[in-house]
């Protein structure tokens, strides 16, 4: 509380200046003295005098007032406007909550000082105009605010009980949506405190704000600019003024918003995971046994597998194979028609980086606000500071106020990170992290996978089509083709001694280093099987060089090669 105080003074103190300008101010802020202009600060004059001889300081405490009331006008109408509107929206649904999104969606887009400029432009400048063309682009974030507050209330019990007992929607969006919508809405008031301020000192600098002979900061720093090279206490004053009551307006919006400080990020999720973690190496943070997937038709049968805690286990296989829905179905992360069957145990913290990295941003919304998302869900403190560095610490700290379209692929990836690290998981899951990217990008992605894995002591799964590509960061490699796992061990025995022709077809596939000009690929024949089929044999075996009538009949099991590693090809000479 005493630093929310301490953030919030410079606007306070402001604000009871202007309150009491007319107690406070020595001279009349209007009245001048040619013969005593521009005289330095004095004992009479404490912050000197401007060209027509009027009283800076007398001026600066009652251009506060005229500030801080127009910023409180146009607050005031903006909030009425914007949180009636999204409430109204937001509850009533349906056209006219289509109707009322597209005009906020059309209010947001605009640049809102063109709008402003070109209201004043039409009906001239004054104080009235001026609050009414502010409030023109300024009410609709707080209408999309309220609006999504109210739309996660509207179908609560609380409501249902309230619309059976027959109250009618003017009361129930007055007495019971209005004021919870409010409170969000008043926390980003804080923060727009600044931007009002800012806009009124910029239309009155360009001559469309308040007129003269009032005291306004804004236009206290144009009539200053003639004289900025010898009297600089016209300027400066109502300069640092303006800087001050913006500066702590977004401070007190970003504690209202993130609450009490705590720990940075570096401090909070390195050195604390790595101590929590020194003797517990061997925990196992998943284990799936048996998981099936059906939409009814099964995609996955009969899929096991576990990661202990800073290990990497690599999922591989070609599309279609369910490698994807083997990793994400245990957390719920599939169609809601998905029957999914077997065991599953895993830890409460996990993360998850998609393989589309461009659907999963709001295009509407900066980087930094998507990571801000879910620094606060995690209920990490404070907001702002945590994101910068979950942005830095994966190696983008510029990007906060960039657009996902104005990143590149590999940009977006690590973003996703930054923002699946907000969590603080035990688990990270990458489907395809590498899908798509150039192979330069995906160095320095694999890279900052396995950094983290390093310094975190993080357990990973990486789905990728791609045995090259895991070979960089993988510990334990699951080969998996037609919804089964056909193949697993560590990533050196399965590289080295791979003992399914499916395994070997895929590191054939791979460029070799070294190989002779002219050198063909290796290639497998036929396509992917299309899903689990115990009726069938071995479901590779249409595709298998070294395939026998014995694969048709019966389906093969996983047994053990050597320590660790298993196959479910038992032909010798593989």
């Amino acid at each position: 509380m005493i630093r929310t105080v301490l953030v919030a003074l410079p606007l306070i103190v402001f604000a009871i200046a202007g309150l009491l300008a007319p107690l406070l101010s020595p001279y009349d802020p209007t009245s001048g003295d040619l013969a005593a202009g521009l005289q330095p600060p004095s004992v009479d004059h404490l912050l000197g005098t401007d060209q027509l001889g009027r009283d800076q300081l007398s001026r600066l405490l009652h251009g506060a007032q005229i500030s801080l009331a127009v910023t409180a006008a146009v607050l005031a109408l903006s909030l009425t406007v914007g949180v009636v509107a999204g409430a109204v929206a937001g509850y009533l649904g349906g056209r006219i909550d289509r109707v009322i999104s597209r005009v906020i969606d059309m209010a947001i887009s605009l640049p809102g000082m063109l709008v402003a400029l070109a209201v004043i432009g039409v009906r001239g400048p004054g104080v009235v105009n001026l609050v009414i063309a502010m409030s023109l682009w300024a009410w609709s974030p707080y209408a999309r605010i309220a609006r999504a507050k109210v739309a996660g209330m509207r179908d609560s019990p609380h409501l249902d009980a309230l619309r059976l007992l027959g109250a009618g929607p003017v009361r129930v969006i007055g007495k019971h949506l209005l004021p919870p919508a409010l409170g969000p809405c008043l926390v980003y008031a804080s923060t727009d405190v600044g931007a009002i301020v800012l806009g009124v000192a910029t239309l009155s600098f360009l001559g469309l704000g308040v007129p003269p002979p009032f005291a306004e900061w804004g236009q206290m720093l144009i009539e200053g600019r003639p004289f900025l090279a010898s009297t600089w206490w016209l300027a400066y004053p109502p300069g640092i003024a303006i800087t001050a009551v913006v500066f702590a307006s977004n401070l007190l919006g970003e504690r209202l918003a993130g609450g009490d400080e705590r720990p940075s990020i570096l401090r909070w999720i390195l050195p604390a995971r790595r101590d929590r973690t020194v003797c517990a190496k061997d925990d196992v943070v998943l284990r799936v046994q048996d998981l099936s997937v059906g939409y009814p038709r099964r995609v996955v049968a009969d899929v096991s597998y576990e990661v202990r805690r800073g290990e990497v286990l690599a999922v591989v296989g070609e599309s279609g194979s369910g490698k994807s829905t083997s990793v994400l179905a245990p957390f719920g992360l599939l169609d809601p028609t998905a029957v999914v069957t077997g065991s599953i145990g895993h830890t409460k913290r996990v993360g998850v980086v998609f393989q589309d990295n461009l659907a999963v941003f709001n295009p509407l919304r900066t980087i930094g606000s998507h990571v801000d998302e879910a620094v606060r869900n995690a209920g990490r403190r404070p907001v702002r500071r945590v994101s910068e560095e979950l942005l830095a610490l994966v190696g983008l700290p510029a990007v906060a106020r960039s657009y996902p379209h104005e990143l590149s692929g590999g940009m977006r990836q690590r973003v996703q990170i930054a923002i699946a690290l907000a969590g603080e998981p035990e688990l990270l899951i990458a489907d395809e992290p590498t899908s798509a990217l150039d192979v330069t990008v995906q160095a320095q992605l694999l890279d900052l996978l396995a950094r983290l894995r390093d310094e975190l002591s993080m357990a990973m799964i990486v789905v990728s089509h791609d045995l090259a590509v895991v070979s960089r960061l993988a510990d334990n490699v699951a080969v998996m083709y037609a919804g089964r796992i056909v193949e697993s061990g560590p990533l050196l025995t399965v590289i080295n001694s791979p003992a399914h022709p499916y395994t070997r077809g895929l590191l054939d596939a791979v460029p070799r280093p070294g190989a002779a000009p002219g050198t063909r690929f290796r290639t497998m024949p036929g396509r992917g099987g299309a899903g689990p089929d115990d009726s069938a044999g071995c479901a590779f075996a249409p595709r298998c060089p070294i395939a026998v009538p014995a694969c048709g009949q019966g389906r093969p099991v996983l047994d053990v090669v050597t320590a660790g590693h298993r196959s479910a090809c038992p032909e010798e000479g593989v």
